[in-house]
Order: structure tokens, then C-alpha cells, then sequence
């Protein structure tokens, strides 16, 4: 996900660095940018509408990409992803289980949600769910496009006071969506939400 001010002063530094390790890279944004592969998923930017372009953009490549993958990575773009770690977590896991990965905060959800900022992964069956079952239902998926992404993906559906923090957990545990722990056999985390020093 990026913004058309940050085209240019992070993503195509992405594009340059690890986005290129990735199978494919799409670029969701409300202005499309060719050189960027950036896609216009709204038509306006703002931390109040990161749930409606999250939605937007599982949308879109739901329509457009659903089988040119098999896991599907959300990622700012000031996010850094070490993509062959990735790949070695995900390979002992099947796509056509609905799972979600990431950073996983347990605040507001029983169940926890995954921080938007770590950047979060989901199987093919969790974004099939998610736009075929989730996004149509308002009583499965936050229906208007408010809120913080990070938790509507993941809690029932009752408004939260704190949604603007946390939507992307409600969705998916409303849709069976399991959030898989993606720590390490020695429990440290592998998804950092926060700068580097937080996390020393």
C-alpha cells in the first residue's frame, strides 16, 4: 500500500529492494502509476480510509490476480520484508486453509488481530473468503470504508470505539480465518510493527 506522495520517497525504493524477491508486486494507491505498477483502488488517501482501500485492494486482486499466487502480502511501503524468510515460513503451510500471519496484537480481539504495519500474509482461502463471503455480508465485514484496516480484517461485528486502530482482524475471524502464530520455535516474533529500536 502507498500513497501518491510517497511514490516516489518510498515505494519505488520497495521496488527496488525487496519487492523485487516477490513473485509479483502491485502497488495499491488512489492514483496508478505505470513505472510504479501502482493501482488506483480509491480516489482519496488518509488514515480514515485505510479500510476501504484494503478492501479495495483485495478486490482487485481477488479479480485480477487470485491465481497467480498462493499467498497474498499486505506491506506498507515503509515495510522491509526479508521475502526468502517468507517463503520458508509459509512452505509448511497449505494455501487452500483459510490463514492469515503477522504481527498479532490481542487488544480488542479475542482471537487477535494482525498489525497493518508489520505487513500480514493471507492463504488464497482467506482472500477467496474475504471477497466472495466477507465484503458483501455487513454482518460479516464492516461495510463502509472507515476504520483502521488491521482490525476489520479480524473481530465480530460490533463496533469498536477503537476501529480507527483496528479493522482487518473482525472480517476474518467473523469468516473462519484462522491468525496463525508466526513466531519462531523460540517464540521471538518474526513481523516488527514498529521501529527497531522499540523492538531491542
Amino acid at each position: 500500500m502507498t500513497s501518491p506522495d510517497n511514490h516516489e520517497k518510498k515505494a519505488k525504493h520497495v521496488q527496488a529492494t525487496w519487492a523485487k524477491r516477490c513473485d509479483k508486486t502491485i502497488f495499491m494507491s488512489s492514483q496508478a502509476d505505470a513505472d510504479l505498477n501502482a493501482v488506483a483502488v480509491t480516489d482519496g488517501e488518509g488514515r480514515n480510509r485505510l479500510w476501504e482501500k484494503t478492501k479495495n485492494s483485495f478486490k482487485y486482486l481477488y479479480e485480477n490476480h487470485l491465481n497467480d499466487a498462493d499467498w497474498f502480502l499486505k506491506a506498507d511501503d515503509d515495510t522491509y520484508v526479508v521475502v526468502e524468510n517468507l517463503r520458508y515460513f509459509l512452505s509448511s503451510y497449505n494455501s487452500s486453509v483459510p490463514l492469515w500471519f503477522g504481527r498479532k496484537f490481542r487488544k480488542f480481539l479475542k482471537n487477535g488481530y494482525m498489525s497493518g504495519g508489520a505487513g500480514y500474509v493471507l492463504s488464497k482461502e482467506a482472500v477467496k473468503r474475504l471477497v466472495e463471503e466477507g465484503l458483501p455480508n455487513p454482518k460479516k465485514c464492516r461495510k463502509d470504508g472507515n476504520g483502521a484496516e488491521d482490525v476489520e480484517m479480524g473481530t465480530p461485528n460490533y463496533f469498536l470505539l477503537t476501529c480507527m486502530y483496528k479493522c482487518a482482524g473482525k472480517c476474518l475471524q467473523n469468516l473462519g480465518v484462522m491468525a496463525g502464530d508466526s513466531r519462531d520455535e523460540m517464540g521471538r516474533e518474526r513481523f516488527f510493527p514498529f521501529v527497531p529500536e522499540h523492538h531491542l
